[in-house]
């Protein structure tokens, strides 16, 4: 009997929801970013089995004194990628913050470098901070950059220097952002990732994100791609492997 296709989310927050159960056909990377948010992901990866952890200090909150428990996953091999990590120029607020964050960005990256293990990026007003970091950004076995901000001519620019990157696109495409839906369009599709960020990035009529969003995200992008969906989908989970799941 044929298997069943894979919905892939690439990127959500199990910690951030009081009660999660999962869409039905889906593989998700979840993303958190203090002990007891990652202990939320161990239970629900315990139960479900269809959940990729991840644990990384978020930008918004450059605290390196949650550095020793990252270190501690890393090396317990409890974690597949570091991440969110990166940089948030967005607010006044988080631009006075930058020395922190860069503090806290240069330890992760090269806990990454040492250790062979995926990256996952948050990237916010701030790709030029990245450019400075592509010689060990290139050491990576995969990068993934989450609602991926930048143009196309900067994905390409991260790929000629070497770097894996992986370019995931969510609830930007349904609310038309035209960048997004452009770079989508112009980037070929073995780099593509589709992500929620559940229970964030809502629509106007949302309080929260749910799982079962990453439906309309893949109807989206076949739409703008002018693709099957049903041979979206197996391009998307072959990346999804390739990117999370082949360095372990």
């Amino acid at each position: 009997m044929k298997s069943q296709q894979l919905y892939i989310d690439a990127h959500v927050h199990i910690g951030d929801f009081s009660s999660w159960i999962p869409a039905e056909n889906t593989y998700v990377c979840s993303c958190a970013h203090s002990p007891h948010e990652f202990a939320a992901v161990e239970k629900a990866l315990n139960k479900y089995h269809n959940v990729v952890p991840a644990y990384g200090i978020h930008p918004q909150n450059p605290d390196k004194d949650l550095y020793p428990f990252l270190e501690e996953l890393v090396i317990q091999k409890r974690v597949k990628a570091i991440g969110e990590c990166g940089f948030d120029l967005f607010t006044p607020d988080f631009i006075s913050s930058l020395e922190q964050q860069k503090e806290v960005w240069t330890m992760q990256l090269e806990l990454a470098v040492k250790h062979s293990i995926p990256l996952v990026i948050h990237c916010r007003r701030a790709m030029n901070e990245l450019f400075g970091y592509t010689q060990l950004l290139k050491k990576l076995p995969a990068v993934i950059f989450h609602a991926f901000p930048g143009s196309t001519t900067e994905a390409q620019s991260l790929f000629k220097r070497g770097v894996q990157g992986y370019f995931s696109f969510g609830k930007e495409l349904i609310k038309g952002r035209k960048q997004s839906i452009g770079c989508l369009k112009e980037l070929p599709l073995e780099l593509i990732l589709l992500e929620t960020d559940a229970p964030y990035q809502t629509l106007k009529h949302q309080k929260e994100t749910p799982p079962e969003d990453i439906f309309l995200v893949y109807q989206k992008a076949a739409t703008v791609l002018e693709y099957p969906i049903k041979e979206l989908i197996p391009i998307v989970e072959n990346n999804f492997k390739r990117a999370l799941l082949e360095h372990f």
